[in-house]
């Protein structure tokens, strides 16, 4: 009788290291994530991998997220494909990925997003909730306050010396002129733990105005603090502005930085990072067509040099009159092209926009979408477009340690 042979049928998991590489790299990034988990426990274990991380994302265009509506999307951005069609209004510079799954399963407004080192802080719209996520591992922590939370708190995430994780809180509202209210306090991940700062600040910093991160420490755009009795009006045109940086390691706020310009209440000033090691700052007057984007040489706790004006570029011939709203104006910008997105409402503040510009010339008005959280109807600045670049990662979230092993929980 002639024997059967049977031939092994080869499975997913059986797949050669390299073919496994190639398929997930092809995967639309974090939107799929949880599938590609979930095939089995090696591909699992691959997409969790620091180095695999890397060598991904090192191929990846531009990244950014946008929220809008207070939900995040994720984007590619194409400043190579803009510039080569940057006289068809068609060809968008970027490409919607989708929307980022949602925390613990819920489907929260988000009205604020700090991001450092491939995580995200984040605040809901309704001041209940303030979560550090993950995005790439669907990893998330929620974070309880230990005074209720303000519609006005300013937020920052970074990490100390050490790399443990802290986010600051502070909250300096004195619009109630007989009760104002002051909060600056840092939170560990490690040990779970509030604790309150010493903090005399003779600055301050508008709750809309987001900080960034840059190498474990945060960025603010600051202002002199000028003394109001709550009747006569201030001339904010002789306010000193200047950066200011809250070190993590330390745990306190640096001197000032000085800024390449000067500038007063109700003029665009936006900040934005480059590969997470340089800043960048937009200006724009509130009498100016005028756009003008600069760039650190050198950016540390203590101490600021500012390159050459980067772009600088009188977008009137361009758009026709337009002034960047002074609570929107995120934008991220490409060295090599020497170009800039910016994004911003429409003058009704209805829809959110992309604005290119660049040098010779280049530009484009983009249409994002409508807007049904517009200014109009919730008074709150919240609403515009905010944009931080994005680079993933397979920095876990630190947990507090405790007995046993705490199971990871993917959403």
């Amino acid at each position: 009788m002639p024997s059967l042979k049977l031939e092994k049928m080869t499975m997913i998991s059986d797949l050669p290291q390299d073919l496994v590489e190639n398929v997930l790299s092809r995967v639309p990034l974090m939107t799929s994530m949880r599938k590609v988990r979930s095939t089995c426990k090696r591909w699992n274990a691959l997409s969790r991998d620091p180095d695999f991380a890397k060598r991904f994302v090192k191929g990846l265009s531009t990244l950014i997220i946008m929220r809008s509506e207070f939900r995040l999307w994720l984007m590619r951005v194409d400043f190579q494909g803009s510039l080569n069609n940057k006289y068809d209004l068609d060809v968008a510079p970027y490409v919607k990925e989708g929307k980022l799954t949602s925390l613990n399963n819920s489907d929260p407004e988000i009205s604020k997003v700090f991001h450092c080192n491939g995580l995200l802080l984040c605040s809901t719209k309704d001041n209940r909730r303030l979560v550090v996520w993950n995005p790439y591992l669907g990893q998330t922590r929620r974070i309880k306050p230990r005074i209720a939370f303000h519609k006005r708190d300013l937020y920052a995430l970074g990490y100390d010396v050490n790399k443990n994780q802290k986010i600051l809180r502070f909250l300096d509202d004195n619009t109630t002129f007989r009760n104002p209210y002051f909060i600056y306090e840092i939170y560990d991940l490690k040990s779970s733990s509030w604790r309150v700062l010493d903090v005399n600040a003779d600055w301050e910093i508008d709750y809309y105005h987001r900080g960034l991160s840059l190498k474990g420490s945060a960025y603010f755009f600051a202002k002199e603090k000028m003394e109001w009795d709550g009747e006569e009006e201030i001339d904010v045109t002789d306010q000193e502005t200047f950066l200011l940086c809250f070190d993590f390691t330390r745990e306190r706020f640096g001197p000032r930085l000085p800024l390449p310009f000067h500038s007063h209440a109700e003029e665009t000033v936006a900040l934005s990072s480059v590969r997470e090691e340089q800043l960048a700052v937009l200006y724009q007057g509130d009498s100016s067509c005028l756009v003008e984007i600069w760039v650190t040489n050198r950016i540390e706790p203590n101490a600021v040099s500012w390159s050459k004006l980067f772009l600088s570029v009188d977008i009137e011939t361009l758009f026709g009159p337009h002034l960047f709203h002074f609570a929107g104006g995120s934008f991220i910008i490409d060295e090599e092209q020497k170009l800039a997105v910016i994004f911003d409402k429409d003058e009704e503040e209805m829809y959110n926009k992309a604005y290119l510009i660049g040098e010779n010339g280049c530009y484009k008005t983009l249409d994002l979408q409508e807007d049904t959280y517009h200014r109009a109807e919730t008074g709150e600045f919240t609403s515009m477009p905010l944009v931080c670049s994005y680079f993933p990662t397979s920095v876990k979230i630190q947990q507090r340690a405790r007995r046993g092993k705490r199971k990871e929980r993917d959403y």
